[in-house]
């Protein structure tokens, strides 16, 4: 039997608010966001996060991550997996999902 570090619990899910002059700013995943992204960390698939994205969107129109006013253009959704070398054992992060969301109408 093989053992692997490539669970859900210790990847790394970062949402990422773009407004409309390119400023970026990390979203923190409250209540049932954080229960959305766990989902999203062990099923990294379109439909996960999909569902993680527009609930993220939702939420921002209602509460801005940032206080400039300026609209949000884009969300950025990153699911990354730690690896170890061979022989090091150094552990590097491996991205396992990316995907870019407008909701913009």
């Amino acid at each position: 039997m093989f053992a692997s570090t490539d669970v859900a619990p210790s990847r790394l899910l970062v949402v990422t608010a773009v407004n409309e002059n390119g400023e970026e700013f990390t979203v923190p995943l409250k209540g049932r966001l954080k229960k959305l992204k766990r989902r999203a960390q062990g099923l990294p698939g379109p439909k996960q996060l999909d569902l993680l994205a527009r609930a993220t969107w939702e939420r921002l129109e209602r509460k801005p991550v940032d206080e400039s006013g300026i609209p949000l253009d884009s969300l950025r959704i990153e699911v990354w997996r730690t690896d170890y070398r061979a022989v090091s054992l150094q552990p590097q992060q491996t991205r396992i999902a990316l995907e870019q969301y407008s909701f913009k109408q």
